[in-house]
């Protein structure tokens, strides 16, 4: 069993946690370190205490896409047997102006104002469609048009003041930062969220924090609360030492794996033990320092005035420079009583953290517009929660980093460090479980690799360092096709007298028809194709089997009658249109250079006519 210490009880150290457990629980043993007296981090749920009435102290909403597709957080929600509250808001507010829709905003501020804010709407669509947001995918980003560009720039290009002003306010508290502290295209995603074809928003009936309560109740893991830590060390065994520090004692730990689930200026504060692994997350912090704040501001009042007059879970007003108003009632149970939170964001809430809570409370009162003046009366009590740094006003950093390097800070000494974090993706619950899930997978298969290693394979791998006699194909150690990789295929035969011992054609065709619900005939692109040997196989049992092998080597033994089919090629750049094929089988992605991987998976996704008809299988 290996053991895995996870630092950090937040979301991103819990679903670490709970994929762990759920995807390798019999291969490892977890220990989750929080410095804090609670787990959940910026997940919290609260009362007032004049009255027992909740609201949200923390993350403020969960993103929803399951319209598009498989979305994973929300489907582990359900899984925990939560209940969702869809949220919406439509209302702006500047100045005294309530503007709900686009008739408000013609009539109260003119055609001009509401024809440049479609045309800067238009424009975003047209730069990001609802599929590539949903795909999220970090070339692209780098790749795009506004990624070099401030968010402040493409505002002020817009023609009409009122409509820059409406679009700067409508989006402050979803990018938390000023626009000139954050990219276009980060704008342009959060403008996008109030499109329903691109984004949903969601809470989760009783509070959002009844997300942590039930990960932590089905957790297996020994969970040390209090119990900061200071340190982490590599050990001479390979593993390594994790420090802590508590009842003014340290401690220390030894694990085999560390999860750092840490915000990004926590990091700063731990000691390495050793300079290449600072060095490197030295690195790493300066990639992603670009620090964004939050304060909340909730306010309990005898009943919900606001109503009547402003619909939805939320709206927007021009006050702390651009702020969300949340109405906590229209998605937990307030009885009565009104509840509105105010998101400040930026610049303001960094600036204005340090005021004393009631005079923070006087601002949000004082912040009502005139329509909402009265509401002041009823007033009955007030709580402030301080955020600041504690998101990314540049979520995933600049340029983006493919996904490896974002969780792995050091790859060649320290290959069982991880990070996980929401600044590494969007910031949100979200981005938590999708770094969460990247390294999960990495552990995966890192741990099933140590634990089905047969004997026979490991005395091989041990030979072959050595320089033994009997050494496995050098691509299983470095990476490279040399000529013995196919020549000394199984350590001892070549590619053609072991094939029939490694390939079945008719447990591949079972495996799609199990999978997909596909029987032959149908084309097959086999990447990684050598000889063309399973192209013969195939079309023996009806299915049109194509190739595409790079080694130039075993492609040169190809039959003369697959010539046509079997072609010399690169998985980075398959030789086939868009859409060529029913199905991919792939055998060649632990050959491709690690910053090329998801170069060689587009292509891999490009070719066959479904996204989802991929498989990917591992040579020995």
């Amino acid at each position: 069993m290996s053991r895995i210490a996870i630092v950090g009880g937040g979301p991103g150290g819990l679903l670490t946690a709970h994929l762990l457990q759920q995807h390798c629980k019999e291969l490892c043993e977890l220990t989750v370190f929080e410095a804090s007296p609670r787990l959940g981090g910026k997940v919290t749920s609260e009362r007032f205490d004049a009255h027992p009435v909740p609201y949200e102290a923390g993350v403020a909403e969960l993103y929803d896409y399951s319209h598009f597709g498989p979305d994973p957080l929300k489907q582990l929600v359900v899984q925990l047997g939560l209940s969702t509250v869809p949220m919406c808001g439509n209302t702006v507010i500047l100045g005294d102006k309530i503007l709900r829709h686009s008739r408000d905003i013609r009539r109260q501020c003119g055609a001009a104002t509401l024809t440049a804010l479609q045309e800067f709407q238009r424009r975003c669509r047209e730069l990001c469609s609802p599929a590539d947001y949903y795909e999220g995918h970090w070339q692209d980003d780098n790749n795009h048009p506004w990624s070099d560009k401030t968010f402040r720039e493409v505002l002020d290009e817009i023609p009409d003041e009122t409509a820059r002003r409406y679009l700067a306010v409508a989006s402050r508290s979803d990018v938390a930062t000023e626009p000139h502290l954050t990219s276009a295209l980060n704008g342009l995603k959060n403008v996008l969220m109030d499109d329903p074809e691109y984004l949903r928003l969601y809470s989760i009936q009783g509070g959002i924090e009844c997300l942590v309560k039930e990960l932590a109740k089905h957790l297996t893991a020994r969970i040390l609360l209090n119990c900061p830590v200071v340190g982490v060390a590599k050990n001479a065994d390979g593993g390594y030492q994790v420090t802590t520090r508590r009842d003014s004692r340290q401690e220390t730990h030894d694990f085999d794996l560390v999860v750092l689930a840490l915000p990004n200026y926590w990091l700063g504060r731990l000691d390495w033990g050793s300079k290449d692994l600072r060095l490197a997350l030295d690195r790493h912090l300066a990639h992603y320092d670009r620090p964004a704040h939050y304060l909340r501001v909730t306010l309990l009042f005898q009943k919900h005035f606001w109503r009547d007059q402003i619909p939805g879970s939320y709206f927007m007003v021009d006050s702390f420079g651009g702020c969300c108003v949340y109405d906590e009632g229209s998605r937990l149970q307030c009885g009565p009583f009104g509840v509105l939170g105010w998101l400040i964001a930026g610049n303001d809430a960094q600036a204005l953290a340090n005021l004393d809570d009631d005079t923070l409370m006087d601002m949000a009162l004082d912040s009502l517009p005139e329509p909402l003046a009265h509401g002041r009366k009823l007033y009955v009590e007030g709580r402030v929660h301080r955020w600041i740094g504690t998101v990314s006003a540049m979520p995933g950093g600049r340029p983006v980093h493919e996904p490896r390097d974002r969780h792995l800070p050091e790859p060649i000494h320290h290959p069982g460090l991880f990070l996980v974090g929401d600044y590494l993706f969007d910031s949100t619950i979200n981005g938590a479980f999708d770094s969460a899930d990247f390294v999960t997978d990495m552990i995966l298969s890192l741990l099933r690799k140590q634990h089905y290693l047969s004997p026979q394979a490991e005395t091989r791998l041990t030979t072959a360092a050595t320089g033994g006699s009997k050494a496995v194909p050098p691509a299983v150690l470095n990476g490279h096709l040399d000529k013995d990789y196919h020549d000394l295929y199984d350590g001892e035969n070549s590619y053609a007298r072991s094939f029939k011992e490694f390939f079945c054609e008719h447990y591949t065709a079972d495996l799609i028809r199990e999978v997909w619900g596909r029987s032959s005939p149908y084309k097959l692109l086999d990447v990684g194709s050598a000889s063309g040997l399973t192209l013969e196989a195939f079309d023996k049992i009806g299915i049109e089997a194509w190739g595409v092998e790079n080694s130039e080597h075993i492609h040169s033994q190809t039959p003369a009658k697959w010539l046509k089919r079997n072609l010399r090629g690169d998985v980075r750049a398959l030789p086939f249109p868009d859409q060529s094929f029913d199905f991919v089988y792939d055998t060649c992605l632990c050959y491709v250079p690690p910053d090329e991987i998801d170069l060689a998976i587009r292509e891999l996704f490009r070719v066959p006519a479904s996204a989802c008809s991929l498989a990917v299988l591992l040579p020995i």
